[in-house]
């Protein structure tokens, strides 16, 4: 494989692994809601690029959601040592276990949910403290982080606390007017919301939601305010365009969408519309 073919191989799979993992980094999402995501994830094949079909485990999807979530998509570029921070003892199926178990437990520790799953036979290794504290690290479940994420799950459900933390985004067909050429069109409002302090920081009016004006509202916001953490927004025609999805990267911006059907995470730009 040569230079131009490497980096054409990387540049497709860290796009597959973003449109992997990019719904399960949603803020607004319950610890039951990711889990149920991620085995649905891993019970169905996925066409890997240069590798083909095939199942992917959950501690996989895992590992490249904590990699996500640290670095963005840059952190889901492939690695020449993919097994970095893995334990090579546990199986993929017993790490998924172990890491879900971990999740939807946070108050204890790894070596007790690992003792538990032993004396109950779904886990029959024996990992080193070592290795299990790598794989806990390299899916980013230490107990620490685990207790803080159920703290503000339970008591600042869909909160953010610093201004630009999280800008929510989403488009509103409003009343009939005449464009230039006569024809009466629906005018499209397209709003920025900041989560935290409820604060409109970006609005505008046009004839279509389209990326263009997204983009635009991304440029003034940023121009106008500062930098942005995360944007939300649903699957819109405005908000899933690859250019979109390029320039967002290229400025450090990650984009996450609302699950089909569930807009309850952006109640907040949901309840302005009204």
């Amino acid at each position: 494989m040569n230079d131009k073919e490497r980096e054409r191989h990387v540049e497709e799979m860290t796009d597959f692994r973003f449109k992997l993992v990019a719904e399960l980094a949603n803020p607004y999402l319950s610890s039951g809601e990711r889990r149920r995501m991620i085995r649905e994830k891993a019970s169905v094949e996925h066409e890997v690029p240069a590798i083909g079909r095939k199942h992917l485990s959950e501690g996989c999807i895992l590992k490249w959601l904590a990699l996500y979530r640290k670095f963005g998509k840059e952190g889901l570029k492939p690695r020449s040592r993919r097994d970095s921070g893995m334990s090579r003892v546990l199986s993929e199926a017993e790490a998924a276990l172990l890491l879900s178990h971990l999740e939807a437990h946070p108050e204890l520790t790894a070596t007790t949910v690992l003792h538990g799953l032993q004396k109950s036979g779904r886990i029959q290794s024996n990992p080193s403290s070592s290795s299990l504290s790598r794989l806990v690290r390299s899916a980013g479940l230490e107990r620490s982080r685990r207790i803080q994420a159920h703290a503000e799950e339970k008591t600042l459900k869909f909160e953010f606390f610093s201004p630009l933390e999280c800008v929510q985004a989403d488009g509103m067909y409003s009343v009939k007017i005449p464009d230039a050429k006569g024809k009466l069109r629906h005018a499209v409002l397209l709003a920025f919301l900041d989560d935290a302090t409820r604060r409109v920081v970006h609005a505008s009016f046009s004839f279509s939601e389209n990326s263009l004006a997204f983009e635009a509202g991304i440029k003034h916001i940023l121009a106008a305010h500062g930098r942005i953490g995360r944007v939300y927004a649903d699957h819109g025609s405005a908000f899933v365009g690859v250019q979109t999805r390029r320039i967002l990267d290229t400025l450090g911006v990650i984009l996450v969408h609302s699950q089909v059907g569930k807009p309850r995470g952006r109640g907040n730009v949901e309840y302005m519309k009204v």
